[in-house]
């Protein structure tokens, strides 16, 4: 992901500075075969974007959370979050950071609570909102996105429009989100002890992983790292992987028309028999029949 030409990283946090009239910063497109890839980071304000193109994951504080095309993304300003491809494609993505609260200060009252975006967050919510299955969801934020792109006259009255119509789909989705989200805020400190090995996953998870080596990258003794890795993710090291390289697979296997041996060694398994049967305990279900859409034979 590219930052936003008024975007500076300060380690994990990259602060976005918008206009106080106007609090919506310029969109971002970015696709992972033209830029560089960016750190675990957290943001000071919302963030939306819209899924053009491509497959993989976006990792949220703890979460693995796969995409496709023309799925969307929220993430608010408390969780720490990277997104990678899909191994041998190409992604593109819009994303656009905006402070709803700011932008509908003069037009709403200050207390609506549709208005808040912190309950949007935690270990339970997922930050990919299915095009599939929430279209009006994800048209809305393709929409903001483009209106902010093309700036027709009166853009910045329809993308206030567009803004409250989405924050109040979302809490309509996800109702009960403040209450849940009350008091659960990211172990920051843990996750920064094994970032440089959840980075280094992202990057690499279609390759051989070593505990060993992941431990050594976070300056740490092997034992010591499980430790500290099972209290940030709540996962052993080779169990997150093994997730990391199953979300990726499937992804593929629905969306690409590569063969499930192509799908395999790219996604980390040396073999089709030994990918086979790790899908199967994954999913409860072959890749063929995954790709299929069929239940358990």
């Amino acid at each position: 992901m590219q930052f936003q030409s008024k975007t500076e990283l300060k380690g994990n946090y990259a602060p976005i500075r918008l206009n106080t009239d106007f609090p919506v910063a310029n969109p971002d497109t970015t696709s992972r075969s033209e830029t560089s890839l960016i750190p675990p980071h957290v943001h000071d304000c919302f963030e939306i974007g819209y899924c053009h193109k491509g497959t993989g994951v976006f990792i949220v504080e703890n979460k693995i959370l796969l995409f496709v095309p023309g799925d969307a993304v929220v993430i608010n300003t408390k969780e720490l979050h990277i997104m990678r491809g899909s191994q041998g494609t190409t992604t593109k993505w819009d994303f656009l950071n905006l402070d709803p609260a700011g932008l509908l200060a003069s037009y709403v009252p200050s207390d609506e609570r549709f208005l808040e975006t912190l309950s949007l967050s935690g270990p339970d919510f997922n930050n990919i909102i299915s095009g599939a299955r929430h279209p009006e969801v994800c048209r809305l934020i393709l929409d903001i996105i483009v209106e902010i792109k093309e700036k027709k006259d009166g853009y910045r009255s329809a993308v206030r429009s567009l803004v409250w119509s989405l924050m109040i789909k979302l809490h309509r989705l996800w109702p009960d989100r403040k209450e849940k989200a009350s008091g659960v805020e990211p172990d920051r400190k843990k996750l920064a002890r094994i970032t440089p090995a959840l980075e280094f996953i992202a990057d690499n998870y279609y390759a051989p992983l070593e505990v060993e080596a992941l431990a050594g990258l976070c300056n740490s003794s092997e034992s010591n790292f499980r430790k500290l890795f099972h209290a940030a993710t709540g996962l052993a090291p080779l169990v997150y992987i093994k997730n990391m390289r199953m979300k990726a697979a499937s992804s593929l296997l629905l969306n690409t028309e590569r063969s499930i041996l192509d799908i395999a060694l790219s996604s980390g398994y040396p073999t089709l028999s030994n990918f086979n049967r790790q899908f199967r305990d994954f999913y409860n279900t072959s890749p063929r029949n995954w790709r299929n859409g069929q239940p358990l034979s």
